[in-house]
């Protein structure tokens, strides 16, 4: 299947036909409202959302964000926080590069690409059970138990304001039921992917209910290490969640939440250069057989590559009614530790071989106290705490396999990161129509930081004419010797909000708003270039909210506006590994529009398209490779200062579109359901600079999916054949440089599976 021509023109016109088309059936589906409750996204259900830090339906809530129910999950086989691509607007994942990394981008701000910095924060803020997650590692790892997923789009500087730069993720999973229930779910597809998990819940006294929730998921690769002849690209995860609600009285709610998980994968890389034994290079010059190499799924790494990883984490929340509000309060302790090795030059020669550990011990406590909503005004203040510590040991080897002499960057880093802030939020109806709402967030960090990093020569001998004038060396000898590096900083920002809503109608809302949102600088674990500044942005953004034809179409709209300054970029570091350094100042300018239509009774259509222009208004670059081909691997890298200004921002499709047609109806006494989903995203860039070199950039691409299942009207049962990426289109999702040279990851190729539930 090629790729769409021109997809904005095909999805505006699919989503102007499906309107249409329900002008048609209005008339003669009107009588029918009562049923259309049965298709499970009818616009009759009412959404409710906590973006606001409080209870309240999607369309009275005057920001961008999409919120998908734990049905609309299972329905769109949405197995992990990467298969949100498309479905939120502006949301763009990067399939891991190498150590399970997986940055979050909303709206053409993300975290560094393909990993990098272990101390770096990044700018889409994940909240787990109302616990901030200061090291994303589960973006690739399968969801369990998850009741629902909420996407805020834009800085939130207020309520979800650490770092919060691109937008929050907030993800909630299922609580402690006081009746009894549970299910079995197990899959598996064509090409060895497996997963079986199992939830069981209800009460153990009048007052104590408890939910226990077991996954485990067996990925086999699906590609081939031509060097070993073992499998690449696949990954097995095993989760345990144990959830214990106690509800002593009518007005106190305390949750207890403890969760494991093991992870361990074999990332799949590809070479994007070609590198030869002569030891010569050309980071921006395509290798001749990359079609070939991707189309065949070969790999070559003379040393596997592969990721292990545990984590522990345990979450405590309360609810108060205190008569006058309420009062929440979530404890958060989350313990990441990762260990890995990885071949980064992604050739059978040993040219970039890396290995380490990672790890990350984190506390957090907030406090909110919200209003009951039962006048003119409504408010919510609260305060935040964060203690994080952070490890790393690495070391990178290079250029072994050429003079038998290679280099060894060994880093030995720590991080300790802590955070206060406090923050308020008040809404006031002026009238039935107008309402006006100002918040504000105080936010302190400091951070104290540690770095030893020393570059020998592992193996003595004589080096070649070009490099270092042929220079004999003993083993051991010291190429670069910064020594023990240790500093600390302080960072500090006020986040404004303010909003404008106005509602014409109990079915409409318009509201303009202004928001800042701030992410701290840090300190750099590769690399002499130690620490980086934070970085602002100031967001302003219009949106309309409507329910038109009987509540039978739902239409949201939303344009943005964005001042990015001091913003964050990732470049490669010669010795390997990245640093973060800062950018002057980019202008980002949007919009999204959002479409669900219940056409018939059991067929509705969903649908969403997002137009995204980022542009580096002031860039330059203090010292990156100068692009002139061929370097002789193990020479001096030519370094030289680049403007990247009028350069696009990267990972930030100017386009993506995403449509869904979901059909239901009973067949016999069972109920059929049939959906089909449909996503593009137009190319991005993974550098900001060389934008004009294709081993940077990823094309255009598009998937379909499909779903059919079948299940008794109880659903104690349901049974689903599925196929995921059908027309099999294979596409880079992710390019990063070790040294300044390219290598890649892909998408999974077409993939048929089954999947069974059984209910109790």
């Amino acid at each position: 299947m090629a790729v769409v021509k021109d997809p904005v023109f095909l999805i505006v016109m699919t989503t102007i036909a499906g309107l249409a088309a329900t002008g048609v059936f209005q008339s003669s589906a009107a009588c029918a409202q009562d049923t259309v409750i049965a298709t499970g996204e009818a616009l009759a259900d009412t959404i409710i959302v906590t973006a606001q830090g409080r209870d309240e339906n999607l369309q009275d809530v005057p920001l961008a964000l999409t919120k998908l129910t734990e049905e609309m999950l299972v329905a769109r086989d949405i197995r992990s926080l990467q298969d949100l691509n498309g479905v939120v607007p502006g949301f763009v994942t990067t399939s891991t590069v190498g150590y399970s990394a997986a940055p979050l981008s909303i709206r053409g701000i993300g975290g560094a690409n393909g990993g990098g910095n272990v101390f770096n924060d990044e700018p889409v803020a994940v909240y787990v059970d109302g616990v901030y997650i200061a090291r994303l590692s589960f973006p690739t790892a399968d969801l369990l138990d998850v009741g629902s997923i909420q996407v805020l789009r834009g800085p939130q500087g207020t309520l979800y304001g650490r770092n919060s730069t691109a937008g929050s993720v907030l993800v909630s999973t299922n609580r402690p039921t006081k009746y009894f229930e549970g299910y079995v779910r197990m899959s598996g597809t064509s090409v060895g992917n497996y997963a079986t998990s199992a939830i069981a819940s209800g009460p153990l006294s009048d007052r104590l209910s408890a939910r226990l929730a077991l996954q485990y998921s067996n990925r086999d690769g699906f590609g081939t290490n031509t060097v070993t002849g073992r499998d690449a690209g696949g990954s097995e995860v095993s989760t345990g969640r144990l959830s214990l609600r106690y509800e002593p009285n009518g007005s106190i709610t305390l949750d207890l939440i403890g969760e494991y998980q093991e992870r361990s994968a074999n990332p799949a890389l590809i070479a994007l250069t070609s590198v030869g034994e002569t030891g010569v290079a050309s980071p921006f010059v395509p290798r001749e057989d990359l079609a070939q190499v991707l189309e065949r799924d070969e790999f070559a790494f003379d040393d596997q590559s592969f990721t292990n990883s545990e984590t522990y984490a345990i979450t405590l929340s309360g609810q108060i009614d205190l008569g006058f509000a309420h009062l929440r309060t979530t404890t958060g302790y989350r313990e990441w530790q990762q260990v890995g090795a990885q071949d980064s030059d992604s050739t059978a020669l040993r040219l970039f071989n890396n290995e380490g550990s990672t790890s990350s011990h984190q506390f957090s406590q907030e406090f909110r106290l919200a209003s009951k909503d039962d006048g003119r005004l409504s408010w919510l203040i609260g305060g935040y705490y964060l203690d994080e510590q952070t490890g790393l040991s690495f070391a990178i080897r290079n250029f072994q396999g050429l003079f038998r002499l290679g280099t060894q960057a060994s880093y030995v880093a720590a991080q300790q990161t802590q955070t206060f802030a406090a923050f308020a939020d008040f809404t006031y109806a002026i009238n039935e129509q107008f309402s006006v709402t100002l918040g504000g967030r105080y936010s302190t960090e400091e951070k104290h930081f540690t770095n030893d990093q020393i570059v020998t020569i592992i193996n003595g001998g004589t080096l070649p004419p070009f490099f270092l004038g042929g220079a004999t060396l003993p083993a051991g000898a010291v190429f670069v010797d910064p020594s023990l590096f240790e500093d600390a900083a302080s960072f500090d920002d006020y986040s404004p909000r303010a909003v404008i809503s106005y509602s014409p109608g109990d079915n409409t809302l318009l509201y303009a708003s202004y928001s800042h949102g701030f992410k701290s600088g840090g300190f750099n674990s590769f690399g002499l270039a130690p620490a980086f500044g934070s970085e602002g942005i100031d967001a302003f953004e219009i949106g309309l909210k409507s329910d038109l034809a009987q509540d039978r179409i739902r239409l949201n709209l939303a344009g943005f506006s964005y001042d990015y300054t001091n913003l964050q970029i990732r470049l490669p570091v010669p010795t390997g590994g990245v640093d973060i350094q800062n950018l002057g100042s980019a202008e980002i300018v949007g919009f999204e529009l959002e479409g669900t239509a219940v056409v018939s009774d059991g067929l509705t259509l969903s649908a969403n398209i997002a137009f995204l222009d980022t542009t580096i208004s002031e860039g330059m670059i203090p010292a990156v490779f100068s692009g002139t081909p061929p370097i002789p691997i193990g020479a001096p890298l030519p370094l030289a200062p680049v403007d990247v200004t009028g350069n696009r921002l990267t990972r930030a499709p100017e386009f993506q579109g995403y449509a869904n047609v979901r059909y239901q109806r009973p067949i016999g006494s069972l109920e059929a359901v049939a959906s089909a989903t449909y996503r593009y995203q137009s190319s991005v860039y993974y550098l900001e600079t060389n934008q004009d070199a294709s081993t940077f950039r990823n094309t255009a691409w598009d998937e379909v999916d499909i779903r059919v299942s079948l299940a008794d009207p109880g659903t104690t049962w349901e049974l689903a054949f599925f196929g995921q990426n059908i027309f099999d289109n294979r596409h880079i999702t992710a390019v990063t440089a070790l040294g300044g040279f390219p290598n890649a990851a892909l998408n999974e190729p077409a993939r048929w599976g089954l999947a069974a539930t059984v209910r109790f």
